[in-house]
């Protein structure tokens, strides 16, 4: 499984009482509502469900490592990862389709 740099950094050293949003990536295979279900019994909060199946939660630091153990998950990265979704979001010349 992946897991961001960021996400590795924040696992790895927690800050007490500080959330980070998360967004996680599901395999193809998985039961969303399963990953879903076991984030929350990880101590995280399921925010939204994005494209393809994937999920956005927030946890406290001190939970990360048990969200990154969750099976069915391919990827773990900060919501800012997938952040800019319009032009104006971004600091570069780049035109997005749609």
């Amino acid at each position: 499984m992946y897991v961001s740099r960021a996400v590795r950094s924040l696992r790895e050293d927690p800050i007490e009482g500080e959330s980070v949003a998360l967004a996680l990536t599901t395999a193809d295979d998985a039961d969303v509502e399963a990953v879903a279900a076991a984030a929350e019994a990880a101590g995280a909060t399921v925010e939204r469900r994005l494209q393809f199946d994937d999920l956005a939660v927030s946890v406290a630091h001190e939970g990360i490592a048990d969200v990154c153990a969750i099976d069915g998950i391919d990827a773990v990265e900060t919501t800012d990862a997938i952040a800019i979704t319009t032009e104006a979001a971004t600091d570069e010349d780049v035109e997005l389709d749609g």
